[in-house]
């Protein structure tokens, strides 16, 4: 549940390593793919494809489309949850983007 840019070590154009497994835990590896969504596609599109591409070639690709909304709401919504324990004033803007994600998911 820590798969984001700032844990992956980047040398040139190669994954050097990833780092940060605090909340690491068995569960579902789909889940990963809402951060990356959230933090590197929305941002970034042309990157899918490539990332998509490199994936395929060690595994299967799920369907996307069907579990991304899914996975996005619960990590959102575990990332309260997270903001909640570890301090709201803390981790405000943390907060804060997470709500706008699940206010979005439910087209509030």
């Amino acid at each position: 549940m820590d798969f984001r840019p700032g844990n992956i070590l980047v040398n040139g154009n190669e994954v050097a390593g990833i780092i940060d497994f605090e909340s690491a835990r068995a569960g579902s590896t789909e889940i990963e793919f809402t951060k990356m969504n959230r933090y590197i596609w929305e941002v970034n599109p042309h990157m899918k494809s490539a990332y998509l591409e490199g994936y395929q070639t060690i595994r299967p690709m799920i369907d996307l489309e069907r579990v991304i909304p899914f996975y996005d709401f619960y990590d959102a919504f575990s990332a309260v949850v997270w903001c909640k324990n570890r301090g709201i004033e803390q981790n405000k803007e943390f907060l804060q983007e997470n709500i706008r994600t699940l206010q979005k998911l439910i087209d509030y």
